[in-house]
């Protein structure tokens, strides 16, 4: 796998390590009994990341010529698809569960789609996925991706086979290969719990977290044994199938990309060596070609899975003399499914390990139901995605373990290491022109169980043209989605003042505030919230005729707030809709003096608005199609300037500087595509887009004095490990001409 290959100085020196060591078996194997009249065969599935997804061809192309496939091993991806078809699954049943899978959310790290609505908050002011643990001292995290939607995938895949005593009892027998860390040593999983053993082989070192199983510390077993033909050998296996969908044995080009392509080459060096031991163990090796396909590349597991049917059929000469007759056949099928379990065991007891005793009162509560029923797989998963959306743990997992004449349900929750209390950083950088520049370095720390268990507490510091310092604290009311809040903080803001298109004053706003609010969420999609808020606001003239009036004085307003988010990322997600309503009022605001000849006011102003976007993913979800916009009026009244709605931001008629056309209305669409064109290392970010899009709209004062406005704009977006990057270029009606370098948050 790409994350797999280029990877951190540290983890290189790990994987090194590991590679000198022996290896061991976690059990003694043992063989499938042989049938008396044609050989065992066995195949190995070997690891590749989205590549792997080509095993599911091969299958189809045995069941197509009558081969029995009697034995099963396999590593990583091959771990997962060799797992999936060890339970039962045919190669149509395959190719059916994995269509069902979001491989972006599965890979994207804690899924931004099923965090709660003040972790999405988060993500989007803090758009770094470097999350910073300061429970004892700072330290990152020790992967990328949390594993919880892995966790969750596997357990239903697994959960008919609750208290299996071996694999060999599968319809198929399976071995999987995993790495224990701290023993530098090959274990092969044949018992245990089935979702553990699948999760293990794919714990990619540095994206997904290892696999804790007692004393051993479990990552992917592509270090080590990429193809693992030996273990099929070792299963009793007469003939000896390996599948490599990864690079060939072969001498390859060392990179010369500096550190990383080092790093790369290297790592890509050691899992070539492990394949080529796995190869020599086998009679036949399929070689899938699939160089035209990225190792993310999962949306296209059709032609990936076509590429390996198309390598089993190149190698038929070999392969059709293992064919069997249909009377044949239709017993290896129907000893299949003799084996195979469908029905889910029904839960006699609960029981809770890692959780905090409010949170296992509070688990208990969410799954009594569950107790003398069938486990319900899909309100299971909904439950724990509900628990975990806080971000408090790392994961949340369940299994089912068989108890005297029972099954006992066992969530298992594991804490962020060093974790609790976590600190988020941002940088947000926009720049238009060289007189035209902004910046801001920006912190966050969150603390769970502030003061009264469940309340979180958030602790904000800015720096750079926006200052700020700001404290907000949390708190659920019952089980039902109430919360309180509170906040205090002080903030410094530089506006702009225009006329006839050019900006001719800019103002520094200081504001001191508080505030208390109650509001209820709806799951992990929706929020809706009221706040009072109250303290001193100050507004003088920065730059610009020193004539200028300053105002300063007490402010209040009530506000409400409704939150609608359902998308699968802050930056350009594959899906999903994002809205957010406001409606406020203003209770009190200083004036300016009589002797500025100002006539607008914010005494009594009421202001309505509505900005949201929407994304669809296209051609596998490379590209993206979005729809991004906004409306806002003010009932009416002419607010002073600084309280006027401004354009000038990204996607928000960006061809004008910010507040170069500002109005009491204001309407804004946009729409474009953004096609996905490469993408960076793992560890250094995800997906690179071009695009274009057309934007319109206005910003008036009233209706005769509304001038529509178009631009159109070309861009780059480059999804970061700290943030979104963007590069733009637009041009417009009425003179609109700007080059747009940001970094930080674009999307509403």
């Amino acid at each position: 796998m790409r994350a797999l290959e280029k990877r951190t100085t540290h983890t290189l020196i790990a994987i090194a390590a590991v590679l000198l060591a022996p290896a061991i078996v976690v059990a003694p194997l043992h063989a499938q009994a042989a049938p008396e009249d044609r050989p065992v065969v066995g195949v190995a599935f070997g690891g590749g990341s989205a590549l792997g997804l080509a095993h599911v061809g091969v299958i189809r192309w045995f069941e197509e010529h009558r081969i029995p496939i009697d034995v099963v091993a396999g590593t990583s991806m091959g771990g997962l698809v060799g797992g999936a078809f060890a339970s039962g699954m045919s190669s149509n049943e395959l190719r059916r569960f994995l269509a069902t899978i979001d491989w972006a959310e599965l890979f994207a790290g804690s899924s931004y789609r099923l965090k709660s609505i003040p972790r999405k908050q988060d993500a989007r002011e803090f758009p770094s996925k470097l999350e910073f643990h300061v429970r004892r001292r700072v330290k990152l995290p020790n992967a990328l991706n949390n594993g919880q939607q892995v966790d969750l995938l596997l357990e239903g895949l697994a959960a008919p086979y609750a208290g299996l005593t071996t694999f060999d009892s599968l319809p198929t027998p399976l071995r999987t290969v995993t790495v224990d860390v701290r023993t530098a040593e090959r274990v092969v999983l044949d018992r245990g719990s089935l979702a553990l053993a699948l999760r293990s082989t794919m714990s990619l070192p540095g994206i997904f977290p290892p696999v804790e199983d007692g004393e051993r510390l479990f990552v992917d077993g592509g270090v080590m044994d990429n193809v693992p033909a030996d273990v099929v050998r070792e299963m009793g296996a007469d003939v000896v199938i390996a599948v490599n969908v990864g690079r060939l044995p072969g001498t390859r080009e060392v990179s010369d990309a500096g550190l990383f392509g080092v790093v790369s080459s290297t790592v890509d060096a050691l899992v070539r060596a492990s394949t080529r031991r796995g190869l020599a163990a086998a009679d036949v090796v399929i070689n899938p070609t699939l160089e035209q396909f990225d190792r993310f590349d999962f949306p296209d597991g059709d032609s990936l899975a076509a590429g390996g049917y198309a390598a089993a059929e190149a190698m038929k000469a070999a392969l059709l003399p293992l064919a069997v007759d249909e009377t044949t056949w239709r017993q290896y099928l129907a000893q299949r499914v003799a084996r195979r379990r469908t029905v889910i065991p029904v839960v006699g007891a609960l029981a809770m390990e890692g959780v905090t005793p409010a949170d296992e009162r509070l688990l208990a509560r969410r799954l009594s139901w569950q107790v003398g029923r069938r486990l319900d797989v899909e309100r299971m998963k909904h439950e724990l995605v509900r628990f975990a959306a806080s971000d408090r743990y790392r994961t949340v997992s369940w299994e089912l373990r068989p108890e005297a004449e029972r099954f006992k349900l066992v969530v298992r929750a594991r804490l962020n290491e060093n974790a609790p209390p976590l600190a988020m950083f941002a940088m947000n950088v926009r720049s238009l022109t060289s007189h035209d520049y902004s910046f801001q370095l920006a912190a966050r720390y969150l603390m769970f169980d502030a003061f009264v268990p469940g309340a979180e507490l958030r602790a904000d510091v800015a720096l750079g043209s926006s200052p700020r310092l700001a404290t907000a604290w949390r708190r659920p009311i019952g089980d039902a989605g109430l919360f309180a809040a509170l906040g205090a903080g002080a903030a410094q803001q530089r506006r702009s003042l225009s006329f006839e298109d050019r900006i001719v004053a800019q103002y520094d706003q200081r504001q001191l505030m508080a505030n208390v609010g109650i509001g209820m969420t709806f799951g992990v999609t929706s929020e809706l919230r009221a706040d009072l808020r109250g303290g001193r606001t100050a507004i003088r003239p920065r730059v610009g005729d020193s004539g200028l009036p300053s105002v300063s004085g007490p402010d209040a307003e009530v506000g409400l707030r409704w939150l609608y988010d359902t998308q699968t990322n802050y930056i350009a997600p594959t899906s999903g809709l994002r809205l957010l309503a406001t409606v406020r009022q203003v209770l009190a605001w200083p004036d300016p003096p009589l002797s500025s000849g100002i006539e607008a006011t914010n005494d009594g102003l009421v202001q309505s608005e509505v900005q949201g976007s929407r994304f669809w993913g296209v051609k596998g979800d490379r590209d993206r199609v979005f729809v991004t916009g906004g409306a806002g009026t003010s009932f009416g009244f002419h607010p002073l300037a600084t309280e006027q709605f401004e354009l000038g931001l990204p996607f928000r008629l960006d061809g004008f500087s910010l507040a170069e056309r500002r109005g009491d209305h204001y309407g804004v669409l946009s729409g474009g595509y953004l096609r996905g064109v490469s993408r960076l290392p793992q560890f250094l970010g995800d997906r690179l887009f071009v695009g274009s899009w057309l934007e319109t709209g206005s910003a008036f004062d009233t209706q005769s004095s509304t001038v529509l406005e178009a631009q159109v704009g070309v861009g780059m977006l480059v999804e970061t490990l700290v943030g979104p990057a963007f590069l733009g270029a637009t041009i417009g009606t009425h003179g609109a001409r700007r080059v747009n370098v940001s970094f930080g948050k674009l999307f509403p």
